[in-house]
């Protein structure tokens, strides 16, 4: 199968695809001594604003509940989080962070900030632009089963930067700047 697409668009996706792996690879690198992994990380951060249900949360974080379900076992088994039964629906479980869970969460942050490049000539802010239009220029029916972690804006108390269109399912430090 050949593409019509530019050559130049071709060399750019390759870099960001290799620049995800590089990432992705330290990232795991830098989470494996706190003992998590990207998709724990992710659950965890799914679950700052609030106690949710196991089906709330994969929506949130754009899961399969099943998948999701298998990192719930092991951060129970840890003590990250706790899952007690719903008050009014015994079917349901409320997932909750603990304060392990809590210091976990802001250690894994710390550690995949420290994964990143320390380079004082990368234009973090441009990058995060260009990005995010690229993301934004995906077809919304292709590769739906690969989205962003979305926080959910449903949480009380929760402050989250009300966005709209493809851009919505993108990280806070993935979001254009409002000034």
């Amino acid at each position: 199968m050949t593409s019509n697409l530019d050559p130049d668009a071709r060399s750019s996706y390759r870099l960001i695809t290799l620049a995800a792996r590089l990432i992705q690879r330290r990232q795991d690198d830098a989470l494996a001594p706190l003992g998590l992994t990207r998709a724990a990380v992710i659950a965890l951060e799914g679950l700052t604003g609030g106690p949710l249900n196991q089906e709330q949360l994969a929506e949130a974080i754009r899961v399969q509940s099943q998948t999701l379900g298998r990192v719930l076992t092991r951060l129970e088994a840890t003590g990250l989080i706790t899952r007690t039964r719903h008050a009014s629906d015994r079917r349901q479980l409320r997932v909750e962070l603990t304060d392990s869970g809590v210091a976990a969460v802001d250690a894994a942050r710390l550690a995949e900030i420290n994964a990143y490049p320390d380079d004082p000539d990368i234009a973090w802010k441009a990058l995060r632009e260009e990005l995010t239009k690229f993301v934004r220029a995906i077809p919304v029916n292709r590769g739906a089963g690969v989205v962003p972690f979305a926080p959910p804006e449903h949480r009380a108390g929760h402050v989250h930067r009300q966005q709209s269109g493809r851009a919505s399912g993108l990280r806070g430090w993935e979001q254009p700047r409002q000034n």
